[in-house]
């Protein structure tokens, strides 16, 4: 099967690897060169789908090695001084001989390890550019562009989106109190506030607040920036300083109508994108590469490929779905302020802190997905 892939970041590399894995012939379309990808300041958590995914591809080995691993996770809620500690005994058993929750990645170290990858293997043919000349060519066509695909444009594929009135800061900072093996989701009225080790006293804060408070905040000096995430941070931790200048991005919510269009793929962010709460971007976009992986592998939709765009789509529609539905949930009851709702999300608490099976069934979905 020839195929062609539009964008080579994390998630279009990765589906490179996969369908040549998959015995594809695959041409990687990308304009930008390996430096431009690989020079991004981003963090990204790593759950247990995406290790099994690179586990079969012989890549986890290699990454393994530049992740930092967390093996608490602490869901917080802020104003109700409410929390929860998902630990290794909360996984599926099958996932428990890891010993972690979760691992943190960098974008930087992570884009190497894949694009060593791409040139190791014969079957991926890279091409310096975002146009496929003659579509024709091709059974199969991946767009892997981003949440801003020109593809997705040029196609006039529909899709359902809206701003929320947020945006999110991010800032590596050198912290006292805490332990190195664990990571925090922390409710509070501005918004989800995520704290991510990067091994030793080195931790990633990402905050979303609205974006008029995270203006000001963005022009504060980095001594009353520090004040500030002091403030909500939960009790004993205390941040020494930033390491780096800190950065902020709007969010949005997007969900394409439709994950194909004639032998056009949508993986990934061209098809889906929400807010960052629970760190499910990266690993639902890998969760997408392995269903597409699946599929192709399967000797008759090899030879019946009209079929596997709709297949694809009804693979992955009940993942993405709940994940949309969940982080927007999220962020929702996050911002919640209202003192008459404090009862029942003080029951969640209760119910998560005293039931195995509902804390198992929550850590599952965040980990494995659906």
């Amino acid at each position: 099967m020839n195929v062609a892939i539009i964008g080579s970041g994390l998630t279009g590399s990765l589906a490179a690897i996969s369908l040549a894995n998959a015995d594809c012939r695959v041409d990687l379309y990308e304009r930008l060169s390996d430096d431009e990808l690989i020079n991004r300041d981003r963090t990204y958590a790593i759950t247990h789908s995406s290790r099994k995914i690179l586990d079969k591809l012989s890549i986890w080995d290699t990454l393994i090695n530049d992740l930092v691993p967390f093996q608490y996770l602490n869901v917080i809620d802020y104003e109700l001084n409410q929390k929860i500690e998902f630990n290794k005994k909360d996984l599926r058993k099958t996932d428990q001989r890891y010993s972690n929750v979760g691992w943190i990645a960098d974008h930087k170290k992570t884009m190497l390890v894949l694009l060593r990858k791409i040139s190791s293997i014969d079957n991926i043919n890279k091409i310096p550019t975002s146009v496929i000349r003659n579509p024709n060519n091709y059974d199969l066509i991946v767009v892997a562009d981003g949440s801003n695909s020109t593809t997705k444009k040029k196609l006039k594929v529909p899709s359902f989106q809206f701003d929320y009135d947020q945006i999110c800061i991010t800032a590596k900072v050198l912290l006292r109190g805490v332990r190195t093996d664990e990571a925090f989701e922390i409710f509070n009225s501005d918004g989800p506030f995520a704290v991510l080790p990067l091994g030793g006293d080195l931790y990633q804060i990402i905050c979303s607040q609205s974006r008029k408070k995270g203006k000001y905040n963005m022009s504060l000096s980095k001594a009353l920036f520090l004040d500030y995430l002091a403030t909500k941070l939960p009790y004993g931790i205390e941040v020494d300083t930033i390491v780096d200048q800190a950065n902020s991005y709007p969010i949005k919510f997007l969900l394409n109508y439709s994950l194909f269009k004639g032998k056009y793929i949508f993986l990934g962010e061209s098809a889906h994108a929400f807010h960052p709460v629970g760190g499910q971007g990266l690993n639902l976009c890998w969760r997408d590469v392995e269903s597409l992986r699946r599929i192709v592998s399967t000797p008759f939709i090899r030879t019946n490929s009209f079929l596997l765009p709709i297949l694809y789509s009804i693979s992955r529609i009940i993942d993405i779905m709940s994940i949309s539905f969940l982080t927007d949930c999220l962020v929702r009851y996050s911002r919640i302020n209202f003192s008459i709702l404090n009862t029942p999300k003080k029951l969640i608490f209760f119910v998560l802190r005293k039931s195995v099976f509902a804390r198992k069934f929550f850590l599952n979905i965040m980990t494995n997905g659906l």
